[in-house]
């Protein structure tokens, strides 16, 4: 028997290690009973709309893709796309650290920014 919340919790531990670390291809992988529903996400994630913050993937657009696809989505393959948008959603609201410069502040910077003199 395959443990579903194990599995789920691979996924979203692979996600957040990619998000984390782009373009790195030593990583871990995901688990091969689950690359039906990782295929499924990459592709809903694909079409996911930004406003004035990254969306969440609807029930809708997953119904949509099923019926387009002539797929039907399974209720745990449903959960665990459900998990994966939800820490996706987490990774996209953590805020990017402040960039500081490493020159000390001075009135001199200051003006040469603002072209104040």
């Amino acid at each position: 028997m395959i443990d579903l919340t194990w599995l789920q919790n691979e996924l979203c531990d692979v996600l957040r290690w990619q998000l984390a670390s782009p373009g790195s291809e030593d990583g871990p992988e995901v688990p091969v009973a689950e690359q039906r529903v990782w295929s499924i996400f990459l592709e809903l994630n694909a079409t996911r709309t930004v406003g004035m913050a990254v969306n969440p993937i609807s029930f809708g657009e997953i119904e949509a893709w099923s019926r387009l696809r002539r797929e039907p989505v399974r209720p745990f393959e449903l959960t665990m796309l459900r998990a994966l948008d939800a820490a996706y959603l987490e990774a996209a609201r953590e805020p990017e650290p402040a960039k500081v410069s490493a020159r000390p502040f001075s009135f001199e910077l200051f003006d040469a920014m603002f072209d104040g003199g």
